[in-house]
């Protein structure tokens, strides 16, 4: 999937699955609004306001995006490294469009692909972010 692909189609899944505050009612959405939030957390703000909300947001991708019918072995070692990378909070990744950002975002757009039929969840009692 190209850079411009991934991108258009995850600004799509933003619309239709993101609500505008709260979190999302599907899988699908929350994976989009988790990475979503962070990226913007990151490059907004240099991190500096990352909390436990944001590694609630760290754990539901981690939980939720390593699907070994979606991806190959080293792509789910890739999603942990870059949960990891993203958890460091004090050394953001922002190399722009090789960032873990944008890695974990291409992801999700692939996630999201693979599995068209919204996944409803329940919200997060825990999670403000």
């Amino acid at each position: 999937m190209t850079t411009e692909t991934w991108r258009s189609e995850f600004q799509r899944l933003w619309k239709k699955l993101v609500p505008t505050t709260g979190q999302a009612n599907t899988v699908q959405g929350e994976l989009v609004r988790a990475i979503g939030r962070l990226n913007d957390e990151a490059y907004r703000n240099g991190n500096i306001n990352f909390d436990k909300g944001h590694r609630i947001l760290c754990k539901y991708l981690r939980e939720n995006l390593k699907d070994p019918a979606i991806f190959r072995t080293d792509e789910i070692q890739e999603i942990d490294q870059c949960i990891d990378q993203v958890l460091d909070a004090k050394h953001p990744d922002l190399s722009g469009s090789s960032s873990c950002y944008y890695r974990l975002a291409e992801k999700v757009v692939r996630w999201c692909k693979a599995k068209p039929d919204l996944i409803t969840r329940p919200p997060n009692p825990s999670l403000h972010r």
